[in-house]
C-alpha cells in the first residue's frame, strides 16, 4: 500500500512540481508527472502476467493525457483528464444499482477478498440489509465521485495551473478517506463483514 500511495499519489504531484523548479512547461510536467502509476501497472503486468480493471484504468488517464498533450498543447484539458475519467466512473456506478448484476462496490469487494467470496455471495443470497448496504455504498460512492470530478473540473478552470495539482490531490485524499469512513461505519452498523471476519 505504501508502494502504491508514492506511486499514485506522492509521485505524480511531487514529479509534477520538480519539473516546474526546472522551468519545464506545465503541459510537460503535468504529463510526465502521471507517469509512475502507468509504470507501476505495467510492471505489475509483466511480473503477474495480467492487468485488473484498475490497471486499465490507470492506463487509460495516461494515454488520454498524453494524446492530450500532442493533439491540444492544453494543460487545462491535461488538468481534467483524471476528473471526466471519474465522471464515467460514478455514472457507471450508479448504472450499476439499476442495470447490473451486481452494485460496483460490491463486485470490487469480490475482487479484493476472493477468499470470501463464497461467504458474502451466500450472505447477499439471504440476508436483505447486507444487499441494501452495498446498494447504499455504491450510490455513496458514485454521488461522491460525481461531486469531487465536479470540484476538480471547476478548480482546473478558474485557478491557476500550478496550484491545481496539489490542491487536487488534498481533495482526493480527503473524498477518499471521507467516503471510506462512511463505508466502514455503514459496514459496522450493518453488522455482516464483522461476523464473516469474525470466523475466520
Amino acid at each position: 500500500m505504501l508502494v502504491t500511495l508514492l506511486c499514485d499519489i506522492a509521485a505524480p504531484v511531487g514529479g509534477y512540481y520538480l519539473l516546474r523548479a526546472f522551468d519545464v512547461a506545465p503541459i510537460w510536467a503535468l504529463t510526465f508527472g502521471g507517469l509512475p502509476p502507468a509504470l507501476r501497472v505495467l510492471y505489475l503486468a509483466a511480473r503477474h502476467r495480467r492487468v485488473d480493471g484498475m490497471g486499465v484504468f490507470v492506463l487509460l488517464i495516461v494515454a488520454t493525457g498524453l494524446a492530450t498533450t500532442l493533439l491540444t498543447g492544453d494543460a487545462r484539458l491535461q488538468l481534467v483528464r483524471g476528473a471526466w475519467f471519474s465522471v464515467l466512473a460514478g455514472l457507471w456506478m450508479l448504472a450499476s444499482l439499476r442495470w447490473g448484476r451486481r452494485p460496483t462496490t460490491y463486485q470490487a469487494t469480490l475482487a479484493l477478498v476472493p477468499g470470501r467470496a463464497s461467504a458474502l455471495e451466500a450472505r447477499w443470497a439471504d440476508t436483505p440489509s447486507f444487499r441494501r448496504v452495498w446498494q447504499v455504498l455504491t450510490v455513496v460512492w458514485g454521488i461522491g465521485g460525481l461531486l469531487h470530478s465536479g470540484v476538480s473540473i471547476v478548480m482546473a478552470y478558474t485557478l491557476p495551473v500550478d496550484v491545481v495539482p496539489g490542491l487536487d490531490t488534498v481533495l482526493s485524499i480527503v473524498s477518499f478517506v471521507v467516503l471510506q469512513v462512511v463505508t466502514q461505519v455503514l459496514l459496522a452498523r450493518e453488522g455482516t463483514m464483522r461476523r464473516l471476519w469474525a470466523r475466520g
